[in-house]
């Protein structure tokens, strides 16, 4: 149990996607070459197994998720 398979690894990207993106800069604005400035993905979390939990990382930042679904930092 220890892998805590029933926690859905989709829903769990989504779930700090929407929470962390805009905070940690996941997510943010980007100039482009014409100079407009669009508010866009910088790079995606990516989730994976961790004991008790998962880890979600992506370039800007980490986070663990307990089994009983809480995020910390």
């Amino acid at each position: 149990m220890a892998w805590a398979p029933w926690i859905n690894n989709e829903a769990i990207h989504d779930r700090v996607f929407q929470e962390k993106a805009h905070k940690d800069g996941t997510i943010g604005w980007v100039t482009q070459p014409d100079g407009t400035r669009e508010y866009t993905l910088i790079c995606d979390y990516n989730v994976m197994w961790f004991p008790f939990g998962r880890w979600v990382a992506s370039c800007e930042g980490a986070y663990y998720v307990t089994f009983w679904d809480q995020v910390l930092p």
